[in-house]
């Protein structure tokens, strides 16, 4: 290593350029004047005083008198020691540069796979107190707890809670009595069999974690960020830990305004009075299909496109594979009106607000 490598590397411990200078020097001199240090290292002879008192309060050198100020080096196990940690820190630097490479952050992916459950925890928390409009859930009695505070935050901000409620564990059962769901969430359905957890948040974050592992090694979670893939734990949640369960609470007691998230569920409620050409006044909130352009358009439901559930037994399967449009005449244009992923229709609705019936 030469001696301007040397000088950079002794700057980089903490010595300014005069100081790495002189302290060359003097090592090289072994013991001089400080003046013949001064020219050795070029350093300004009305400076190399004080720099050479600083290298001494370092404990890199020592100074004395000797008709002159002198100075001569220590041991170097100081500076040694110093340049090692200095090695050792940049080594731990570049290692971990390199593993924040190629693990980045959970922003940057789409799917990530997390450990410990806590963690997911944490993520769905976080999930829950960012959700503006739609929040769909499957959450055993002691997670319910967990989120309490967060899922009555929600509720008031307006969000709507849809909580599926599911037993730890087979043969565990849920006593509903013993849960005060006013306030903490819009509509609960009981499932009576394990389910994973699982937070959906406003149609694109998602947070999911497989039923209780057998072992701790086992436990994972899996986080999605993205609209499309949201979809299929959107669609699971409706089929199985949703539709075909009994509700135990809503909040909707039958009087308007009425709110809904889903547009097949809102149509559901209006189809009848439609269809008896009775005056639905709804409000959507949404986006514009293709633009994504933000919309909300208030008007008379002019049609309906549904296939309608047998009765009192719920929907039918085919129903979640099937149309569920709506024709909003606003007065001014007729525009139709998609749910989640509407592909042909003008305005993918995200809320509905159905604020009068005549």
């Amino acid at each position: 290593m030469d001696t301007d490598q040397l000088r950079s590397t002794l700057e980089r411990t903490g010595l300014t350029q005069y100081e790495a200078d002189a302290y060359i020097a003097t090592v090289e001199l072994g013991s001089a004047p400080a003046t013949e240090i001064a020219d050795a290292c070029g350093v300004p002879q009305a400076r190399i005083y004080d720099v050479l008192r600083n290298l001494e309060s370092d404990g890199y050198i020592e100074t004395y008198q000797q008709g002159s100020l002198h100075a001569r080096a220590h041991d170097p196990s100081a500076v040694v020691g110093d340049l090692q940690a200095y090695a050792e820190t940049v080594t731990n630097a570049a290692a971990e540069i390199r593993d924040r490479w190629e693990r980045p952050t959970v922003e940057n992916h789409r799917v990530s796979v997390l450990k410990p459950l806590s963690s997911i925890f944490d993520r769905a928390r976080e999930a829950i107190e960012d959700a503006e409009n739609e929040l769909q859930l499957a959450l055993t009695p002691a997670q319910f707890d967990l989120f309490r505070d967060v899922l009555s935050a929600a509720v008031d901000r307006g969000v709507v809670v849809k909580l599926t409620l599911t037993p730890e564990s087979s043969g565990d059962s849920v006593d509903e009595r013993e849960f005060a769901f006013a306030g903490v969430a819009t509509e609960v359905r009981l499932r009576t069999l394990p389910t994973p957890f699982l937070v959906l948040a406003d149609r694109i974050h998602v947070c999911f974690a497989p039923e209780a592992p057998l072992h701790p090694n086992h436990e994972y979670g899996v986080l999605v960020n993205d609209y499309s893939l949201s979809r299929v734990f959107d669609s699971h949640f409706q089929t199985a830990f949703w539709e075909t369960w009994e509700p135990l609470y809503s909040a909707r007691d039958g009087s308007l305004p009425a709110t809904y998230t889903n547009i097949r569920e809102c149509i559901r409620d209006i189809h009848d009075d439609v269809e008896a050409g009775r005056k639905v006044t709804l409000t959507v909130t949404g986006q514009d299909r293709t633009g994504r352009q933000k919309r909300e358009l208030t008007g008379r439901v002019a049609d309906v496109n549904y296939v309608a559930g047998d009765g009192d037994a719920g929907p039918l399967l085919s129903s979640f594979v099937e149309a569920a449009t709506l024709e909003l005449d606003t007065g001014d244009e007729v525009v139709s009106v998609g749910g989640w992923g509407a592909l042909v229709e003008d305005i993918e609705g995200q809320r509905f607000v159905v604020g009068k019936i005549e």
